[in-house]
């Protein structure tokens, strides 16, 4: 088993194991600085055991985790191996602890990790949680990577505020949206417009909600107009409704992934998934699917707008759009960044890091 030492105190490698799902859990949730329940076992653990090539693994110091590092590895076609952060989830560490999270600590751990890369793999390519999802500043963790030869890669997010700079609630969202998104928006209030919540479950069968498939039938016509599909099933939309939306110790639902959407006289006009992260004031939009169809007003704005005001009223503070380029950050869809700053967004940064062996 590979060991450093910390001052007097040893670091262990920790290979990952179904075992261990409880614990790296209670690691992530409750003993982390920029965990998210994306990280969890509770989530990745909903693909199948054969979808990837499983490497995560652990560092312990006296029986306590210090950072994790959920990962696949990869194949090259050379027979070569690359790590990388879970493909499963959208970013994936390393995911420090509150007691590990110091310079001097940060920088042995990582520099342990570039050991134990460079002994099994030819690649590395670490995505780490952006600074709006995570309890504390990723910058020393970037800090670490430059310094130990990573190479940092950015992809252009984004996100609306849903407070103010004295960080009061902001009473509308829509008031922070450009001129002409304000006038879209009040055009589809001229229509009998139901903002709907659904399950993607049906709570009787636990089959997929009539609204999910709905819904989920005009995602399959937007993800094929890039020649893709939709990364979950129905299926696994309705599992991972059940695997995140669990009841709190206060007898509350945790909704951490949610669906909704807009009817026009019981008529599809657009559906979204978002994901919630309570911890950080963060509500994240994954998923939308408008019928293109539907030409009485834009439903896309429509939607969006009543999502916002939606977590404004729940106290969120941010409202999170995603990315908004293409080829790894390489490439910006200006017309799709221009459409988020008109919903009042603010460009902020992901970042991954790198590195060939």
């Amino acid at each position: 088993m590979m060991k450093i030492y910390y001052f007097k105190d040893m670091l262990e490698l920790l290979n990952y194991k179904k075992e261990l799902d409880h614990r790296l859990d209670n690691f992530v949730f409750q003993e982390s600085v920029n965990g998210t329940f994306l990280q969890s076992r509770q989530f990745l653990n909903y693909h199948p055991d054969n979808r990837f090539e499983e490497a995560s693994f652990a560092l312990e110091r006296s029986g306590t985790i210090a950072v994790y590092f959920p990962g696949n590895e990869i194949l090259e076609p050379d027979g070569s191996k690359t790590f990388v952060s879970h493909q499963g989830s959208t970013f994936g560490g390393p995911i420090f602890s509150k007691a590990f999270y110091s310079a001097s600590r940060v920088m042995e751990a990582l520099k342990f990790a570039d050991q134990l890369f460079a002994s099994k793999y030819k690649k590395v390519r670490l995505k780490i949680t952006p600074a709006l999802f995570a309890k504390e500043s990723p910058d020393m963790i970037e800090y670490a990577l430059e310094h130990l030869g990573y190479t940092r890669h950015t992809e252009l997010s984004s996100c609306t505020a849903l407070v103010d700079a004295d960080r009061n609630q902001i009473a509308d969202p829509l008031a922070n949206c450009e001129k002409d998104c304000r006038r879209i928006f009040r055009n589809s209030e001229k229509f009998d417009v139901t903002y709907r919540i659904f399950n993607a479950a049906d709570v009787q069968t636990g089959k997929p909600s009539r609204e999910l498939q709905e819904f989920y039938s005009f995602l399959e016509i937007s993800k094929a107009k890039h020649n893709v599909k939709p990364v979950h099933s129905m299926e696994e939309l309705c599992d991972l409704e059940k695997r995140l939306n669990v009841s709190a110790p206060d007898g509350t639902t945790q909704e951490r992934i949610r669906f909704r959407g807009i009817w026009l006289n019981d008529r599809y006009v657009a559906a979204m998934m978002l994901f919630a992260f309570p911890e950080v004031g963060v509500l994240h939009a994954q998923y939308i699917a408008p019928d293109d169809n539907f030409k009485d007003f834009h439903p896309t704005t429509t939607l969006y707008v009543n999502a916002m005001r939606e977590a404004a009223r729940e106290g969120f503070r941010k409202f999170s759009w995603g990315i908004s380029t293409e080829d790894g950050g390489n490439y910006l869809n200006e017309s799709l960044i221009k459409y988020k700053e008109s919903l009042g967004a603010k460009p902020v940064v992901n970042a991954y890091y790198t590195k060939d062996f």
